[in-house]
């Protein structure tokens, strides 16, 4: 039988990561992103807030993938349920494996939105402009079916 203790805070602080990376993409795309194009403020004076505030999201946002990766092997193995990565065999597991796939789609994403683009804010034309910002609704579409896919795991667990 599984250590309660052990496997709450486990539990908790993958729950945790989940919400500074999802919450952090979903306030990104949903409230700071709209609220910096209804300012009207000057091109330099947004890029530089959102430059910012983008690396610090940034910071949380790979912290967050490293315990979320290191907390769910710990959850697998705690549960008994661990049968290996990308395993279609059960439906739990179906639906386990689909969530990896998307968040590593998430993370492929974000590296390009991040890396690539990101480094280019400041020069944008209006076509990266946009692919930036598709991209960025994209991944929070994608947060939110992992939340989804992760309620439904949970309820057949």
């Amino acid at each position: 039988m599984p250590n309660i203790f052990v496997f709450s805070i486990i539990k908790s602080l993958h729950d945790l990561f989940t919400v500074l990376w999802i919450g952090g993409l979903l306030t990104t795309a949903f409230s700071l992103m709209p609220a910096l194009k209804s300012l009207g403020l000057k091109k330099e004076y947004s890029n530089n807030l959102l430059i910012n505030y983008q690396r610090r999201l940034r910071i949380l946002a790979l912290i967050s993938v490293v315990v979320l990766w290191i907390t769910g092997i710990l959850l697998a193995k705690q549960s008994g349920s661990n049968v290996g990565f990308l395993n279609f065999s059960t439906q739990y597991q179906s639906l386990i494996s689909i969530k990896h796939i998307i968040v590593i789609v998430m993370i492929v994403i974000a590296v390009f939105r991040g890396f690539v683009l990101g480094k280019k804010v400041e020069n944008f034309t209006p076509k990266q402009q946009k692919t930036y910002a598709a991209l960025l609704f994209f991944n929070a579409f994608l947060g939110i079916v992992v939340l989804f896919l992760s309620g439904f795991s949970a309820a057949m667990a």
